[in-house]
């Protein structure tokens, strides 16, 4: 299109015209959310201006399940969504809309935004979270825990009206209403770069409670240990009680809450994106590579051909303990990148799959080898830690009937292949250690279990409650 030229300047003024007459979805705007003009201080009742954002929005959030629609008016934005890659999150606080764009005195909750790709129809995916979280609530209402957990408020499908009809918010639907057929990104298609290319995936807006905060907001090292352990006591509590395989512990997704400003912090297990329902009793699911790196387990970030149980979390829960005690965990305490790129854990998080894993086997291999690399690289001011790390490495790779994570020499020494330079000592077989474990899951667990209870134990003894 030449401006200069008169048919170019048909072109402009014909698009121009377009888009001020186009549906605001189709221009890419989400009209379940409405951005709320912020006049003066006044708008914000009974909360502290420094924790409010300028920029607010009220925003529409549809239950699936009561097939109602609820407002709310959000204070601070938690999440953004700059990206165009991931799963497309954005996180709010908001209180409930009460009638106009100021704050109440309501109670505090959390919204969360997000496409999350999937491979079936959004109301058939067995994956969805709203589901899984609607089905933590249905467990835990009647017969409460004394722990915290994601409670779930509002559960939805976001829904566009399209030619008068009520659509759910897909890729899908985007693609039909521009007149433009989405192609899957894994298809045979010859058109490899079309802007069409799109995975499928469903607009979904969940509201629960309560309000955390980032786990860097700890004070000390007595407070991470009991926030882990809090969060572990929910992951145990929804296996065994709602059967449901977290599949993602990592530093994003544990959060720290807290009743006042001086008081002792609670830990919350968040995120059931890569969850998945599993049998109660097996408590198990089929071989997957997900997760979040570093923290991943080697099992899945090889994809080995075993059952996931909790031990994969257990382990990424481990690997979460080393890096924060390694890099620091708050602001005061952080290591500098520089500093980083001179201890073996940064190998954690670089090179392929197989580099990470096979260095995360030679780390575990033994309690000389996860001492020496790891432990020993801690901030030097931590002296909880590298015990609690310790105790749960002994209880996770010291077991007597799977120890290590590496196979065994002996293993192998009939093994023709294994004077061959390029044999791979990490192959996995009935032998490996990360896969015979899967017969001593509630044994493992149990102690592993204890180790958390004994240091929170201990942490709280260290705040003196």
């Amino acid at each position: 299109m030449r401006i200069s030229e008169l048919a170019g300047r048909k072109m402009l003024i014909s698009w121009l015209v377009r888009w001020s007459m186009c549906p605001d979805d189709l221009l890419g705007y989400d009209p379940t959310m409405h951005r709320v003009t912020v006049h003066s201080d006044v708008d914000v009742v009974g909360s502290d201006n420094d924790d409010v954002d300028d920029i607010r929005y009220r925003i529409d959030c549809y239950d699936d399940e009561s097939m109602e629609t609820i407002k709310y008016v959000t204070k601070r934005t938690i999440m953004s969504a700059d990206d165009i890659l991931g799963r497309h999150t954005r996180c709010f606080v908001a209180t409930r809309y009460s009638g106009s764009d100021a704050y109440s005195s309501a109670t505090e909750v959390v919204i969360k935004d997000a496409w999350p790709p999937t491979n079936y129809p959004p109301l058939e995916d067995p994956r969805d979270e709203i589901k899984l979280l609607r089905k933590i609530h249905d467990t835990f209402k009647n017969d409460a825990p004394d722990h915290i957990y994601p409670e779930l408020i509002v559960g939805g499908h976001v829904r566009l009206t399209q030619k008068n009809r009520s659509v759910i918010d897909t890729t899908d639907a985007i693609f039909k209403a521009a007149g433009v057929k989405r192609i899957d990104p894994s298809s045979d298609s010859d058109a490899d770069s079309a802007w069409n290319q799109q995975l499928l995936r469903a607009h979904r807006r969940i509201v629960m409670s309560p309000v955390g905060h980032s786990i860097k907001t700890v004070q000390n090292e007595a407070e991470l240990i009991i926030v882990l352990a809090e969060a572990m006591r929910c992951y145990s509590s929804i296996l065994s009680q709602c059967g449901i395989l977290h599949r993602d512990i990592s530093t994003n997704n544990i959060l720290v809450v807290r009743d006042g400003k001086d008081t002792i912090p609670r830990g919350l297990l968040i995120d059931f994106d890569l969850a998945v329902e599993v049998n109660k009793h097996k408590r198990s699911a089929c071989p997957e590579s997900l997760g979040t790196m570093p923290y991943m387990s080697i099992a899945n970030i090889l994809n080995l051909d075993t059952p996931r149980t909790a031990l994969d979390d257990w382990e990424s829960l481990l690997y979460v303990v080393c890096w924060l005690a390694t890099v620091g965990i708050s602001s005061d305490h952080r290591v500098a990148d520089a500093e980083l790129e001179n201890k073996q854990i940064k190998h954690w998080r670089i090179g392929t799959t197989k580099m990470i894993a096979d260095a995360k086997r030679t780390h575990m291999h033994s309690s000389d080898n996860f001492q020496f690399s790891i432990v020993s690289r801690y901030c030097s001011q931590y002296k909880l830690l590298p015990c609690f790390a310790i105790a749960l490495y002994n209880a996770l790779f010291g077991n007597n009937n799977c120890p290590g994570a590496y196979l065994d020499d002996d293993d192998d020494e009939d093994d023709d292949s294994s004077d061959d330079d390029d044999s791979d000592k990490s192959t996995d077989g009935p032998n490996d250690p990360l896969i015979k474990r899967g017969a001593y899951v509630d044994e493992i667990v149990a102690n592993l279990e204890g180790v958390l209870e004994k240091f929170k134990c201990k942490a709280q003894a260290a705040l003196k409650l």
